[in-house]
């Protein structure tokens, strides 16, 4: 099967789940520190398959410079819908990590994701994870069911950076920072003989009573994909917030060589606080 699952730091799964350690509020998310995704559980093939979630019930240290410190070590199995472990194709060895949390408590705020193939076949897959305490030897298991859908035109791996430096940002920012709204448009028609496309891109920003700040949406069209064979586009676009209040990035792409002109939509909300 042709099929690549690239792994996180730490991965998650959800309820059922056995053992003393606990998962709570776990949620499907765009990217990491992202909102959580509308579709829940489903996912396109291609599409970046990612989970956060709290791992409760941990004990830290409680001696000297290093305390409340939390060790521990997971291990991750992939599953298809026969219950047949895809991944790794060998047993998997525990993957030893460890976080700082000076604030207390016994809960550690983490994630999970699983980077999928567009060539991954559509239906239903299970994400376990075997969890080890190493300050108190307790365990936990945990395992999240998730759904492939039919490959199809649609936008994959919708994400918030720092404009900056690149990293990771979270769905909130202050008036004067500088984001980047990243996200991949996937299997739109392309010409067999030029290898080209006619893919229109139009963003609208909205208020929070869902009303756009702007008469004109930004808009763009992609004419060569960057990767025509595998019918791949990458887009980043710029976000500088100058004024607080709830909005939404609302993207939609057209494929206006399909028939019909196939219409594909997501929508990123986030939050401008005011920095005074």
């Amino acid at each position: 099967m042709a099929c690549m699952l690239a792994l996180g730091l730490v991965l998650a799964t959800q309820s059922p789940f056995q053992g003393d350690l606990v998962f709570r509020n776990v949620r499907p998310t765009m990217g990491l520190l992202g909102p959580e995704r509308r579709e829940r559980d489903s996912f396109l093939p291609g599409d970046l398959v990612f989970y956060a979630f709290d791992l409760g019930n941990l004990t830290a240290t409680r001696e000297g410079n290093s305390e409340g410190l939390y060790r521990y070590a997971m291990t991750v199995e992939i599953l298809d819908g026969k219950n047949q472990v895809i991944f790794p194709k060998e047993p998997a060895k525990p993957r030893e990590s460890q976080a700082f949390c000076p604030l207390g408590g016994d809960m550690l705020p983490t994630f999970a994701y699983t980077e999928t193939d567009q060539d991954i076949p559509p239906g239903k897959y299970v994400m376990r994870l075997n969890c080890i305490d190493r300050n108190s030897n307790k365990r936990g298991t945990l395992e999240k069911p998730f759904t492939i859908e039919n490959k199809r035109f649609g936008i994959l791996r919708t994400a918030m950076l720092y404009a900056t430096g690149g990293e990771p940002a979270p769905a909130m920012g202050a008036p004067g920072q500088s984001f980047l709204l990243t996200f991949v448009v996937a299997n739109f028609t392309v010409d067999p003989k030029t290898e080209n496309c006619d893919v229109d891109l139009a963003i609208q920003i909205l208020d929070q009573a869902g009303k756009p700040v702007s008469p004109k949406s930004f808009r763009g069209q992609i004419t060569t994909p960057e990767d025509p064979s595998r019918r791949l586009h990458s887009i980043r676009f710029p976000f500088q917030p100058n004024r607080a209040g709830q909005y939404t990035l609302e993207v939609t792409a057209t494929d206006r060589k399909s028939d019909g002109k196939t219409v594909t939509k997501v929508t990123y909300p986030f939050q401008v606080m005011t920095s005074r």
